[in-house]
């Protein structure tokens, strides 16, 4: 297999530029509405000119549209890791759940900013299911993307439940963190392990749906 090739140190730096002017937008939209921002203000913000603004969105839309994209990416990534476990125990999901909550508190901020701009700033409504669906299809593919864990399990049941799973944790995560809702019990995370744990049984090894599976 050939190496990747590298980007050339212009594509590295049109890459960091776009990364700050989304790192920028977050400041800004955090500190006024969407409506009231300018791209003038993200320019500042990123300390470059509005012409490098336009160069890389047309408008404040196509921002958040590029927002939710990396939300979508950043999830991804989660449940790439999830996925790439060598075994799923409940202390290795347990585990995964800590570095979860750490990219969900990432997030955070980026999910109020696109919740507060809905519907204006977003898509079409029919590009923005069609990316949901885009790309919780690829959050299932990877939690069944290893026949071998889930040998024995009819492929659609394993489906349903990498999806719930998903969806699950994406809106634990969600109330929890990005809307604050106040937890009061000791382990947050314990909950959610034992949910996790169910609908992954029968991926996971030493019945991992007991609590104390990972000691045995």
């Amino acid at each position: 297999m050939e190496p990747t090739p590298r980007r050339n140190l212009r594509e590295e730096q049109k890459v960091l530029t776009h990364r700050r002017l989304l790192d920028a937008a977050v400041t800004v939209f955090a500190e006024k509405s969407f409506l009231d921002a300018r791209m003038e203000d993200i320019a500042q913000a990123a300390g470059v000119t509005r012409a490098t603004v336009y160069a890389h969105f047309p408008g404040k839309a196509e921002i958040v549209d590029a927002l939710v994209d990396r939300v979508y990416g950043l999830m991804g990534e989660a449940y790439a890791d999830l996925a790439a476990l060598p075994r799923w125990t409940r202390d290795s999901i347990r585990t995964w759940l800590d570095d979860a909550e750490a990219r969900w508190r990432g997030m955070a901020p980026i999910r109020r900013i696109t919740n507060a701009a809905a519907p204006g700033a977003f898509r079409s409504l029919s590009e923005g299911r069609a990316q949901y669906l885009e790309a919780h299809e690829r959050y299932v593919g990877l939690l069944v993307g290893h026949p071998e864990r889930w040998r024995g399990t009819d492929p659609a049941e394993a489906r349903q439940r990498a999806l719930m799973a998903v969806l699950q944790t994406e809106s634990f995560f969600s109330v929890w963190i990005a809307a604050d809702w106040p937890l009061e019990t000791a382990d947050p995370l314990q909950l959610p392990a034992d949910a996790l744990c169910h609908l992954l049984a029968p991926a996971l090894e030493n019945d991992g749906c007991s609590p104390d599976a990972g000691s045995r």
